[in-house]
Order: C-alpha cells, then sequence, then structure tokens
C-alpha cells in the first residue's frame, strides 16, 4: 500500500471512532476543528457548522461532507467497528460510513503547502451544509470525493425531492373488540434477507424493497393493521419492517418468502395492548400501486426514479415517505405531477407534501479542461479508461457551486467529483474495495501534486 493511502486508511480509523450520523455530527465538528488547527490550517466554519481549512496559497479546494447514513448499531451514537475481509472493508453490523469518510480522510492524510478544504455539514439530509454555505473559497476548482465508482470521473448528478404521503387513519378505525371474531389471529411479522443499498445508484438493480414486498403479502389477506413501522432512512432501500396485523384466517405458514428469497417471519400472538387497527386498505393500494424502483433510463444509467423509503405510524396518522431522483428538472417535475394525480385515486384519505427540493448538477465544465485532461491521464497510468458519467444520486457539487458563485468565490469555479468504489452505501452492507482505494489514493495525490491552475 503507498504512503497516502496508509495515511488516510488510519485517518478513516480515528474517524469511525466518532459518532457522526447526520444531525448528530457536534463531536466530529469538534474532532475536525481540532485536528486541522494542529495541522497548522486557518479554519473557519459558519452557521450550518460546515468547515473551511487553509493552507498558503490554495489553487484546488477539496470538499467531503462530514456525516453518515447510519444504519444498524451506529444509529445507537456509538463509534464503528471496521472488518477487512477479501480485500474489502466493513463494519460490523452497521453502515461503514465510507460514504464519505474516505473523503473525509484523504483530505486530512494529504500535506500539500497550498491547499484548502472544505467540510460539510448534514449532506445526507437534504444538502442542509450546502444549501447554507456561509464561506466562499479561493480556488478556482472544486475537487469533490464523495463519488463512489473507481472507474468514473462525475460531471453531473441527479436532483431530488422528498415526498409524503399523510394517511388519516380514523377512515380506516376499528376498535379491536370489534375485530376479535371476524379477524382473531394476531400475527407479529418481521422481515430478514433484504439487500437494501443506496436509493440513487442501486436502484437499478432491482433489490426488493420490504415496503413494496409487505403490501404484495398483505393484498392477499383479509387483514387489519394493529402497527406498521418500516425502512431505515429516506435515501436508502428500505429492509426492515415490524408489523402486527389481525386477519381473518390462520396462516398456516410461519415465513413467507419473496420472489428474490428475502422473508416476512410470522409470529403468532395471543395478547395485545392495542385499541385499534386500521383496514389494509389504508395503504396497500398505495404501496402496491406506486411504482418503486426506476422510471427512465438511457444507455448512460438511471434517469429518473422513486423510491419507497419510510412507514411511520404516528396515533391517527400514517406516513409514507419517498425520494424521488431525476438527473433533469423536468423528470423530476413529471414524477411530482404523477404522484400529485394520482395519489387520490388510490387512497382519497391521502394528503401529498413535497420538501426537500434540489435541482440536478448538470454538466457545464469543458472537455478540454485542465483539470479533467490531468485526471483522464492519471486513471489511464494506472490502466483505468474512466467513464466520464451523470450519476444517478445526489451530490452537492451543483448546490455548492451556487452558493459559492454568489458568495463571491471565483468567477471561472470549476467543479468535478471523483472517488473510490465503495459498494451498497447506506446499508450495513457498505463496504469499501481497498484495491480501488489504494488506486484511488495514487491519483489524488499525483493530481495534488501536479495540477496548477490556469
Amino acid at each position: 500500500m503507498n504512503d497516502f493511502a496508509f495515511q488516510s486508511l488510519q485517518e478513516f480509523y480515528k474517524l469511525c471512532e466518532i459518532p457522526h450520523c447526520s444531525f448528530h455530527t457536534q463531536d466530529m465538528f469538534s474532532y475536525l476543528c481540532t485536528t486541522l488547527t494542529h495541522k497548522g490550517y486557518q479554519i473557519q466554519s459558519d452557521e450550518a457548522k460546515n468547515i473551511y481549512a487553509k493552507k498558503g496559497n490554495p489553487h484546488i479546494c477539496l470538499q467531503s461532507h462530514y456525516d453518515m447514513v447510519c444504519v444498524g448499531d451506529c444509529t445507537q451514537h456509538k463509534g464503528i467497528q471496521t472488518i477487512q475481509k477479501d480485500n474489502f472493508l466493513y463494519a460490523k453490523n452497521s453502515s461503514l460510513g465510507a460514504d464519505n469518510g474516505i473523503g473525509m480522510a484523504c483530505m486530512l492524510a494529504q500535506n500539500a503547502p497550498d491547499i484548502e478544504l472544505l467540510f460539510t455539514n448534514d449532506e445526507e439530509v437534504g444538502m442542509i451544509g450546502a444549501h447554507h454555505l456561509g464561506i466562499k473559497i479561493e480556488s478556482s476548482l472544486l475537487l469533490n470525493l464523495d463519488s463512489e465508482d473507481i472507474n468514473e470521473i462525475v460531471l453531473g448528478c441527479a436532483g431530488g425531492v422528498d415526498i409524503e404521503c399523510h394517511i388519516d387513519l380514523r377512515a380506516f378505525n376499528k376498535p379491536l373488540t370489534q375485530l376479535t371474531s371476524s379477524h382473531p389471529y394476531i400475527y407479529h411479522i418481521t422481515s430478514r434477507g433484504f439487500l437494501g443499498g443506496h436509493s440513487g445508484i442501486d436502484i437499478h438493480k432491482n433489490n426488493e424493497n420490504v415496503i413494496t414486498e409487505f403490501g404484495f403479502f398483505l393484498a392477499s389477506l383479509d387483514a387489519y393493521i394493529l402497527t406498521l413501522q418500516a425502512g431505515e432512512k429516506r435515501n436508502s432501500i428500505p429492509t426492515g419492517l415490524d408489523s402486527i396485523i389481525a386477519c381473518a384466517m390462520p396462516l398456516k405458514q410461519t415465513s413467507f418468502t419473496t420472489p428474490q428469497n428475502a422473508i416476512f417471519d410470522i409470529t403468532p400472538l395471543k395478547n395485545t395492548s392495542y385499541q385499534y387497527a386500521y383496514h389494509k386498505n389504508a395503504i396497500v393500494p398505495l404501496i402496491c400501486g406506486i411504482h418503486s424502483g426506476v422510471y427512465a433510463a438511457s444507455s448512460q444509467g438511471t434517469l429518473s426514479s422513486l423510491n419507497l423509503s419510510l412507514i411511520i405510524q404516528q396515533e391517527e396518522t400514517l406516513k409514507l415517505i419517498m425520494m424521488a431522483r431525476a438527473n433533469t428538472d423536468t423528470l423530476l417535475q413529471r414524477t411530482i405531477k404523477a404522484l400529485q394525480n394520482s395519489i387520490t385515486f388510490l387512497n382519497p384519505h391521502c394528503s401529498l407534501h413535497t420538501s426537500g427540493f434540489y435541482s440536478p448538477w448538470e454538466k457545464s465544465i469543458n472537455d478540454n479542461h485542465p483539470a479533467l485532461i490531468l485526471l483522464q491521464k492519471l486513471y489511464t497510468s494506472h490502466h483505468i479508461n474512466p467513464h466520464i458519467a451523470q450519476i444517478h444520486a445526489g451530490l452537492e457539487c451543483g448546490i455548492l457551486k451556487r452558493q459559492l458563485l454568489a458568495l463571491g468565490s471565483h468567477t471561472n469555479l470549476d467543479v468535478l467529483s471523483i472517488g473510490p468504489t465503495i459498494r451498497a452505501p447506506h446499508s450495513v452492507n457498505e463496504c469499501l474495495d481497498m484495491r480501488d482505494f489504494e488506486i484511488f489514493c495514487a491519483i489524488l495525490h499525483d493530481f495534488i501534486t501536479s495540477y496548477k491552475a490556469l
């Protein structure tokens, strides 16, 4: 392993010890400020807790976000235990946080005399830090380190929007005492074996969505629902589900296997303290009728998609939370309008709300830009013919460019994104390809030392 890769990996191990789930990044903020000061940087922060660090007369600004999508044990605000197996780095019972901890680690490990670094906060929950950036940069090039495929140089990405359906359960509720004779069989349903993944870059893989599959499971039953919670994060394909249902007929099996061999475990319950249940039609037409997956694609990959992300039951309201992505504003608006025009037919007691809208980052950099030419040369030297990509995932780049220009940064600011290969981000199966990580570190180190802005 080259020296820069080794130093970056050691920095990453330190970052793994510090809890930094989105919205809970205060410990990481303190660590970064202290570490950067000790390394001799001039630092600033803004109200959104973005961190800027500078040395010398910079010509490149490296950028990563310092929050992570927490799934599994790390949701308990504790550090991550890493495991290396077959040239991949995993976390024990947790998402790894290589997205975007590896980018952060490389930024901390490099030691260029003229450089600036930008660590943004709460990227994974709506690009909050980028939207509220209050610090300008000096460089004419922003190099984002949040991409997740060593074979790509990214020049554009999808935009996104959060969509919530709020279902009024009062129209479907019945006291449980009225169901004891018609629906006497009570079952606890849990899920296992669903693969999950990133709701953008993994959406084309057709990994089963636990919410969709539960909808089709319920569709075959005469059932009422007492409780229902599903999913982990708005930007990950959901794997977990916990529900209690009341059935008219006994279920003969102790588990139900989906077409891709994931499982719903079925456990009979004799007693329950719940007083009300709601008919399955409160949710089944929605989760069976709304397609979760790819909506449009081209030879370049996915262009538009929708992910059924979460179900949250709160007293008399049931929330179905979705995330739509698209690589053009037109396609993103089309998905929103399609849902607005279909939701009330699937459930007239459902209202639709949108939030966190951000436009796609569309390619603007010139094909002859010296940074792009140098990167292509460095990739080729490592026997990689990089794909110039516009990916179907959310990156901060477009928002950051808009904000930085508004703040008075370099008028000719250009943005690129690169990164090592990270598989199944936003899930407990997240892993870092160690071979690609070493190549990435070599490319990044050589780029930092070789690139000179015009």
